[in-house]
């Protein structure tokens, strides 16, 4: 079966100054719903639940990866080429910087009628997934790594989260290289990393109004996510009004 990640970023008016031209603030609400958030004992209110009610406004865009290909039992976890970012982000953002204030995520299939679902955990496990934000100052570029004692070795696994150093050696891998500082005095990529798994669409990925990931002439995102195949096809019907409990196969199931 086809998954592909859906990454929403959403962008806020964090810097001191005017927003950028064209900026409107969003009023739709979260991807994924309300976020549950605790109050700190003794703490402050708690954290924005919304995006939409980030002090100064928001706005986001949408981000599809390319597909991840699997069958019952398989694991998934090879990176996944870049993907340009919305053509009018790339052209307003070029020449400038973007403050990215959180991100959501979801796992989602087509049908056969071509209708986009939510894939739940019980059918695809998210174990992890990381992903860099590219500006267009840096680059991607695909490498082969003989292994662990692979000189590129330990400055890649360093770059990942989720699994610790680990990296499944036997897959090609995305370097992003070139200066960490645009001409502008930007930071040129930015990692998205979200170690946590099959908790990931209900935790809340973002930052404190003020703080922000800043990155300079956003172009591309890569995504290299771990997932593990759980959909038993002959016992699972994804089709019904609630994701179906997990049901273990007995052996490999068809795509």
């Amino acid at each position: 079966s086809d998954f592909a990640m859906m990454a929403g970023l959403t962008l806020g008016s964090v810097a001191a100054g005017t927003p950028m031209q064209g900026f409107a603030p969003s009023h739709q609400d979260n991807m994924n719903g309300e976020y549950p958030l605790s109050k700190t004992p003794g703490g402050k209110a708690s954290h924005i639940k919304r995006f939409a009610d980030y002090p100064g406004g928001v706005e986001s865009f949408e981000v599809y990866s390319p597909p991840m290909t699997t069958l019952y039992s398989q694991v998934w976890w090879s990176p996944l080429p870049p993907v340009d970012l919305p053509a009018d982000i790339v052209r307003r953002y070029n020449g400038t910087a973007m403050a990215l204030v959180g991100w959501e995520v979801d796992q989602v299939r087509r049908t056969s009628e071509g209708v986009e679902k939510s894939v739940p955990m019980s059918a695809s496990y998210n174990h992890h997934w990381d992903s860099w934000l590219i500006g267009a100052e840096a680059r991607v570029r695909k490498v082969s790594l003989s292994g662990p004692d692979d000189p590129a070795a330990a400055d890649l696994a360093g770059r990942r989260s989720g699994c610790g150093a680990e990296l499944p050696w036997d897959q090609p891998q995305y370097v992003v290289e070139g200066p960490e500082w645009s001409v502008r005095g930007h930071p040129t990529h930015a990692a998205l990393t979200s170690g946590n798994g099959g908790e990931f669409r209900k935790t809340l990925h973002g930052f404190a109004p003020g703080y922000a990931l800043v990155v300079d002439s956003p172009a591309q995102l890569q995504i290299t996510p771990m997932n593990i195949d759980t959909w038993n096809r002959e016992a699972m019907d994804l089709a019904g009004p609630v994701p179906p409990p997990f049901v273990a196969g007995g052996g490999g199931g068809g795509g």
